[in-house]
């Protein structure tokens, strides 16, 4: 279960005084001047988990590094959020404020790519790396920049994308409607599906139409799928987060059987209390989603003291309880990437730091065996490999398959 939603302010506050707790100078670091990651999400969104995953990872290696003396010969490592309201300007300014800060070396984003898209230009002025837990749009990676200071450890779009219409095409269904945000992660999933369509054999696969959703409105999710029921749809291609993907599942919930088509979607359903906002309903669609990491396969001792660690922040009775788990293994894998890129820099200089990041050695994580995770020409870390096709079981758990 997540963070009860009453307490926002008191969870973010709860977790900034525990960080503080564990990187304040003075304690086992003396004078040690922190060396500061950001982590900029959607900190106030009533329905996310996802930044609270994000958060949680980040912080759960930050304390791991401290606890073995921290970066640089004994400097403690510390975290600074930021709140971006799901707004795009409220991320830039956030940019530009944790950019003005002595010693941020680099920052995490939350899962919402229209406001990462937005901070690119400011990330790169700013010779600021970003680390991408979530957001997928293909664009945050392929932003055409030299040097490019904005890497991935998550699915990309057309990673996801790839997955779901290739699981589609294993079930023999050819007819896809299209159901989308009418935002950059939208077209984003749009462009990734007609070339993976276009790559195929002729025929094999066709999108039968797209119907386009406003961020932030549920309304009509119902309407448009009857729409793209109508013309001929026998699969849905669902790009949605979970207040409008919750919508379209209360909505099939009284259609009659043979109106009913198994739903494919992006993994931004399970960026919330998708399971809770369904309620009853979600027992009558069939409804598959793709993840990069579930606690199901996390690796090695440090996964499994992770998962130990998530069951009790966050209340779970299993660690396929734990909300938006495809967010913190990243997190705390970039978390400790980060670090080796700094003691191999030398220091805070950011430039530094992202040449090391393109010349890591091999890390193992609780992702998978980085190796290594970034190049100066690559900077996605997985690969359609590392893809998880996953189902919401009967107590609400995302289980791979």
């Amino acid at each position: 279960m997540s963070p009860p939603r009453r307490g926002r302010r008191a969870f973010l506050h709860t977790c900034a005084a525990s960080l503080l707790a564990a990187t304040l100078p003075g304690r086992a670091f003396g004078r040690a001047a922190p060396v500061r990651i950001g982590v900029d999400a959607e900190f106030m969104d009533p329905n996310s988990t996802a930044d609270d995953a994000v958060l949680f990872g980040a912080r759960a290696a930050v304390d791991d590094l401290n606890a073995r003396g921290g970066v640089l010969g004994g400097r403690p490592l510390q975290l600074v959020t930021s709140d971006n309201r799901s707004v795009p300007a409220r991320g830039v300014a956030n940019l530009e404020r944790l950019g003005a800060e002595r010693d941020v070396v680099g920052v995490l984003c939350g899962k919402l790519s229209p406001v990462v898209i937005e901070q690119l230009p400011t990330l790169h002025a700013l010779r600021l790396p970003l680390l991408a837990p979530w957001a997928a749009a293909d664009a945050i990676i392929d932003n055409g920049q030299r040097p490019n200071y904005a890497s991935r450890m998550g699915l990309s779009d057309t990673l996801a994308i790839d997955a779901l219409l290739a699981e589609i095409e294993r079930r023999k269904l050819r007819r896809i409607g299209l159901l989308a945000p009418q935002t950059a992660w939208g077209r984003s999933c749009q462009y990734a599906a007609e070339r993976y369509i276009a790559s195929r054999a002729r025929q094999r696969l066709e999108i039968v139409g797209i119907e386009w959703h406003r961020w932030g409105t549920h309304d009509s999710i119902p309407d448009s799928y009857r729409t793209l029921l109508e013309l001929g749809a026998d699969a849905l291609l669902l790009i949605a987060n979970e207040p409008e993907g919750a919508a379209l599942v209360k909505g099939l919930a009284g259609m009659p059987a043979q109106d009913l088509r198994p739903i494919f979607s992006h993994w931004g359903i399970s960026g919330g209390c998708f399971p809770e906002l369904c309620g009853a309903a979600r027992q009558h669609v069939e409804l598959e989603l793709v993840q990069s990491f579930s606690f199901a396969h996390a690796r090695g001792e440090d996964g499994a003291r992770l998962a130990q660690r998530a069951m009790r922040h966050f209340g779970a009775e299993t660690p396929l309880a734990v909300p938006s788990q495809t967010g913190i293994g990243p997190a705390y894998d970039l978390v400790r990437l980060l670090a080796v890129a700094i003691e191999r820099a030398g220091g805070t200089h950011r430039p530094a730091i992202h040449e090391a990041l393109e010349h890591l050695p091999t890390l193992e994580g609780v992702v998978r065996s980085h190796a290594p995770a970034f190049t100066p020409t690559r900077h996605e870390a997985l690969g359609a490999g590392d893809v998880l096709l996953c189902r919401f079981d009967a107590a609400g758990q995302l289980r791979p398959r």
